[in-house]
């Protein structure tokens, strides 16, 4: 494919935040494309409602999602890719010193709080963040990529408006059909970032 470049995507480290619907379909296709290193962050455990949806099966119940989606990874990947999780939300593991940093970021969470302490970390570091989320009645979603430079659009350029709103939104069911169609959005979003496509 014109384009592509699988030595780009084998040197590249993605940090993956929010290991929940969208994440976890994000974090199969990079394991299965052959990213080089793969970092996750989410405090969450796993629901017996998340499984229709997500990348776990019964024996993940109860436990933290980024553990297990880091575990069922592994046996996905298809080249070396080292994967790793961490039982955290983004906020914690900056304030735990645990690095956060990569050559790309994808947030996938159901909470602004989230989505704007990354945008502005990112944006300050010029690290290019993806972001991704579906309503909770599953029919839309969106991928908006964050430029990596100061005075190019960032998050809150396009959601003004997600500052004021501090809930935390449901999940959009038993639908893995619009988190599929928006995880292939922002995978194609994350090699564009990093191969010269």
């Amino acid at each position: 494919m014109s384009g592509a470049d699988q030595r780009a995507l084998a040197r590249a480290h993605v940090i993956l935040v929010g290991c929940g619907g969208l994440g976890s379909e994000v974090g199969h296709g990079l394991a299965r494309k052959g990213v080089g290193w793969l970092t996750l962050f989410d405090f969450d455990a796993v629901e017996l409602s998340n499984l229709p949806r997500q990348l776990f099966g019964p024996e993940d119940l109860g436990q933290n999602k980024a553990l297990a989606l880091a575990r069922n990874l592994s046996r996905q990947a298809t080249g070396r890719t080292l994967i790793e999780g961490y039982a955290r939300s983004f906020q914690d593991a900056l304030a735990h010193g645990i690095s956060v940093d990569g050559d790309i970021a994808v947030v996938g969470v159901d909470n602004n709080p989230t989505r704007i302490a990354a945008a502005e970390y990112y944006l300050q570091r010029q690290i290019p963040v993806i972001f991704l989320a579906v309503d909770e009645q599953a029919s839309r979603g969106y991928v908006f990529v964050q430029a990596s430079r100061p005075g190019e659009p960032c998050f809150l350029c396009l959601f003004p408006d997600a500052g004021e709103d501090r809930r935390i939104h449901g999940c959009a069911g038993a639908s893995i059909e619009i988190l599929k169609i928006v995880a292939g959005i922002a995978l194609y979003a994350v090699d564009s970032r990093l191969m010269a496509r």
